[in-house]
């Protein structure tokens, strides 16, 4: 059964979205299909944030920052996992993504995690989000 209320946000990573969205019960939504209305109408987001490897949010992703911008987070519970980029680099424009979320009211839920990097695991990272989703 979906829960309307998490909605699972990626781009180029559909399949690792639609693990993280099987094992909360989400829905998923590709950044390029993203609308206002679905981010008004969920509770919890989960966004597959893609940097380019110079840095900057992905053209996708700087769209869709837009509309978050614009839409009110407030008392929306927000999850960051990166899935494409420089993770050594990628640390400044992160946390200025995170830094707009938490101004629009967005309530940043555990710890980033750096897809591809050494140690992740995408078990332990939904099992230490879940419960703030």
């Amino acid at each position: 059964m979906k829960h309307e209320s998490i909605v699972v946000v990626y781009d180029s990573c559909q399949a690792i979205a639609e693990e993280i969205a099987d094992k909360l019960g989400a829905e998923t939504v590709s950044v390029q299909s993203l609308n206002n209305r679905q981010i008004e109408n969920c509770q919890s987001l989960v966004l597959a944030v893609e940097f380019q490897n110079d840095g900057p949010l992905s053209p996708h992703w700087q769209y869709a920052c837009q509309m978050l911008r614009g839409a009110s987070l407030s008392g929306k519970n927000v999850a960051v996992m990166v899935a494409l980029g420089n993770s050594r680099d990628n640390g400044i424009y992160a946390e200025s993504f995170f830094s707009e979320l938490r101004q629009n009211g967005a309530h940043i839920v555990g710890e980033q995690l750096y897809a591809g990097t050494s140690g992740w695991n995408t078990d332990n990272w939904i099992c230490s989000v879940s419960p703030n989703l």
